[in-house]
């Protein structure tokens, strides 16, 4: 049971990240919302990483991580947890 939510989760966040790679803009309105997705998958990954002895979930502070999270932002951040709890578990 449990692993099949964290499926459709990983399968949630790969279908949005799919839509915002789909999606294009014309003109300097998508660095605003590039910026906007960096900062908060970075401050969710630091509170994530804040709120690891509550929930037992540690992703590590990386450069992949980092980066990850990063370039695709929320999606990045939601892709890792489930890539995290489908291989290797809690």
């Amino acid at each position: 049971m449990e692993k099949s939510f964290w499926l459709a989760v990983f399968v949630a966040s790969l279908a949005g990240l799919s839509l915002i790679a789909v999606r294009r803009r014309f003109g300097f309105g998508w660095l605003r919302v590039a910026a906007m997705n960096v900062v908060t998958g970075g401050i969710l990954l630091y509170a994530l990483g804040l709120a690891e002895p509550y929930t037992h979930l540690h992703l590590p502070m990386n450069a992949a991580t980092v980066a990850t999270v990063g370039v695709l932002g929320v999606p990045g951040l939601a892709a890792l947890i489930g890539l995290k709890l489908l291989v290797i578990g809690s």
